[in-house]
C-alpha cells in the first residue's frame, strides 16, 4: 500500500500540468466531500444544540466536553498545523509532530499538507493576487468589501486550489508520517466527533450522554472552530491594529486573538511569520506560545524561534 497519497499524487498532477491533468486543482472527491460535510453539519449540530437547551440547558460535562475538544483540536491546529509545520518556529520528535497533526485534523479544517500549503501560499501572496483567501481581491466599496469578506472567511473553502499549490510544501510531501495524516484525515474527524461522545456517554452511563457529547464536543465544538479561524482569514484582514509594518492588510484583533488561542495578533505574525509567539507584547495573552513554553520546560519543543528587540523596533510603525 501506497501511504504517500493522495497528498504525492495531488503533487504529481500539479507537476503534470493543466492538459495532462485538467483536475489538478481540486482536492480529491472524499476530502472534498469531508469538507463540505464538515462545514455544512456542524451547522446542524449546532440547530441541534439550541434544541437540546431549550428547556432545561447545557450542563457541566457538556461545557467541560466543548472546551476540552476546542483546546484538543485548537491546539493541534496553531500549535500543530500552523507554528510548527507550516512556520517551522520550533522544532520537537517526531512522535509529538504527528500527534499534533492527529490533533489539527480533528477540527475538521482540512487535511494536514493542504492545510499547511494553502497557509503558506497566504503569505507568499498576502493580500495579492495568487492569495487563497483575501478579502481586498473584489473591488471597491462597501458591497464588494462584503463580498471579499464572505469569500476571505469561507467561499474560499469551496474554490479550487491555487495553480501549483503543492510547490509550496516539498518537505511536508517528502513526510511518510504526515503524508499518512494526510491522507487517514476522515478517521481523525470522525475520531473528533466520537471522542467527546464515548466521554461524555461513560460519565452518565447512558446514551443521552454519548449523544449530547457528540453534539457538544463533535459538532458544536467544531462549528464555532470553523468560524473562530476563519474570522482570521476576515476579520483581521479588515479589522483591527496594525503596530508592524507588513506588505498585506493584516491587523491585530484582541477578541478573535482571544477566541483563537492567540492566532488574531495577526499583524504580528505577517511581520514576523517564523515567530512562535504572536502575542508580541506582554499584555497580548497568546495561549498557544504559552504552551509551546509548557512544551519547551518539559523537553517537548526546542529551537523556538523569537523576533528580536531590535528587528521589532525595525518594523514598528512610526
Amino acid at each position: 500500500m501506497d501511504l504517500l497519497t493522495p497528498a504525492r499524487k495531488w503533487a504529481a498532477e500539479e507537476s503534470a500540468g493543466p492538459q495532462e491533468a485538467p483536475h489538478a486543482h481540486a482536492m480529491p472527491l472524499a476530502q472534498r466531500l469531508t469538507v463540505f460535510l464538515t462545514v455544512v453539519v456542524p451547522l446542524l449540530g449546532l440547530a441541534g444544540a439550541i434544541v437540546l437547551l431549550w428547556g432545561w440547558g447545557i450542563g457541566w460535562i457538556d461545557l467541560g466536553l466543548l472546551l476540552g475538544m476546542y483546546c484538543i483540536a485548537g491546539f493541534g491546529t496553531t500549535i500543530g498545523f500552523h507554528r510548527l509545520l507550516t512556520h517551522r518556529s520550533f522544532e520537537t520528535s517526531r512522535p509529538m509532530r504527528l500527534l499534533l497533526a492527529i490533533f489539527g485534523s480533528m477540527g475538521a479544517q482540512g487535511p494536514v499538507i493542504r492545510w499547511c500549503a494553502v497557509h503558506r501560499r497566504h503569505h507568499q501572496a498576502a493580500d495579492q493576487e495568487g492569495d487563497p483567501h483575501s478579502p481586498h481581491l473584489h473591488g471597491e466599496g462597501v458591497v464588494n468589501l462584503l463580498r471579499g469578506m464572505f469569500h476571505a472567511h469561507v467561499g474560499w473553502v469551496f474554490k479550487p486550489d491555487p495553480v501549483n499549490l503543492a510547490r509550496s510544501v516539498p518537505d511536508l510531501l517528502d513526510d511518510r508520517g504526515l503524508n499518512f495524516v494526510d491522507r487517514t484525515y476522515q478517521l481523525w474527524v470522525i475520531l473528533g466527533l466520537l471522542l467527546p461522545g464515548v466521554v461524555g456517554g461513560a460519565i452518565t452511563q447512558s446514551w443521552g450522554g454519548f449523544f449530547s457529547g457528540v453534539v457538544w464536543g463533535g459538532l458544536v465544538r467544531m462549528c464555532t472552530m470553523h468560524h473562530v479561524t476563519w474570522s482570521v482569514n476576515s476579520v483581521c484582514h479588515v479589522w483591527g491594529d496594525r503596530p508592524f509594518r507588513s506588505a498585506d492588510e493584516s491587523t491585530n484583533n484582541l477578541p478573535v486573538a482571544l477566541l483563537s488561542l492567540g492566532e488574531g495578533w495577526h499583524n504580528n505574525h505577517h511581520a514576523f511569520p517564523t515567530s512562535a509567539r504572536h502575542g508580541l507584547r506582554w499584555w497580548q495573552f497568546d495561549s498557544s506560545y504559552v504552551l509551546i513554553r509548557v512544551m519547551s520546560w518539559l523537553g517537548l519543543a526546542r529551537k523556538v524561534r523569537l523576533p528580536s528587540p531590535a528587528a521589532m523596533k525595525l518594523k514598528a510603525q512610526e
